[in-house]
């Protein structure tokens, strides 16, 4: 016996239209917001640009709705939300300026952290914090390891113009793309005590520029970096010689940013600054992608 094909199609359509509408269209549910915490606990030289960091970083996950943010400003703090149990509810941590050894509940917590998979961001002071580690006598501390490199010293504020050296991370994709659109003829001059200019492949800026020392150059990404001493009016001032400002690495399975940019309230206030960061702590939550391979030391 023939089938109706009519008929065929007709019941086909109607068991169609009894099926769940959310198995023919199913709305795609939101990405929740990741969780950072963003520790300004100062144990040493405490800078004055750290409520405009707080408040700076703190817009930027709200503008972005990429991140809420929580806040770690002294030691009861630390004592109650950076334990390894309370750090199990972030995703990140950044390190705003920190200095000095920091009193947490359980150092190594921190580390195991980022190991995991998770992420860590420190902002200019960042290398100027644990030094030393509690129950650790080796000469470069396991922070210090993690983080990829130490302060040492500095000298004036001065001018740099570091080079962009991977224009496609986010911690720099967004200042790239300014520095393409400069003109020489027709571009505003800024005045860098008041803001940065990103101009073909460097990214100008005045700011208290770090010497580092004990820098795992070989494991490093590099994002920002002179090819000369920063002219800072020292007797070393413009020799040749790598000094870096801004890097990224792996660390067990986790992402690590760090930028030496970070002194002064005005480089904090800065557009370009802040995509700077904003790139870097997206990247160091896994929401944006971004290279870890080492840069090949030049030789």
């Amino acid at each position: 016996m023939k089938r109706n094909p009519l008929l065929i199609l007709g019941t086909a359509l109607c068991a169609l239209a009894l099926l769940p509408t959310h198995s023919v269209n199913a709305a795609k549910p939101e990405k929740k917001p990741k969780k950072l915490l963003v520790v300004t606990v100062t144990k040493g030289f405490r800078h004055d640009s750290i409520p405009v960091a707080e408040e700076v970083i703190q817009r930027l996950g709200e503008e972005s709705k990429a991140f809420e943010t929580d806040f770690v400003r002294n030691d009861d703090d630390m004592a109650r939300k950076m334990t390894p149990e309370a750090l199990k509810g972030y995703d990140a941590i950044v390190f705003a300026n920190t200095t000095g050894v920091l009193p947490l509940p359980k150092p190594d917590a921190l580390l195991d952290f980022v190991k995991s998979g998770k992420g860590f961001v420190a902002m200019h002071s960042g290398s100027d914090t644990f030094h030393t580690w509690p129950g650790n006598t080796d000469p470069v501390s396991p922070y210090v390891k993690m983080l990829g490199g130490e302060f040492l010293t500095h000298h004036s504020q001065c001018e740099v113009d570091p080079f962009i050296a991977d224009p496609k991370h986010p911690a720099l994709k967004a200042v790239a793309e300014a520095a393409k659109e400069y003109n020489p003829a027709t571009s505003p001059k800024v005045d860098l005590r008041h803001g940065t200019s990103p101009e073909g492949s460097v990214w100008k800026g005045f700011d208290e520029i770090y010497i580092l020392k004990n820098v795992d150059r070989e494991n490093l990404h590099l994002l920002l970096v002179l090819d000369k001493y920063p002219n800072d009016g020292s007797k070393e001032a413009n020799q040749p010689g790598e000094n870096l400002i801004s890097w990224c690495r792996a660390y067990g399975k986790g992402r690590v940013f760090y930028t030496s940019y970070g002194h002064r309230k005005e480089m904090w206030l800065d557009a370009h600054y802040k995509k700077h960061i904003l790139g870097g702590i997206l990247f160091a939550l896994g929401v944006e992608k971004g290279s870890t391979k080492p840069t090949p030391v030049s030789k």
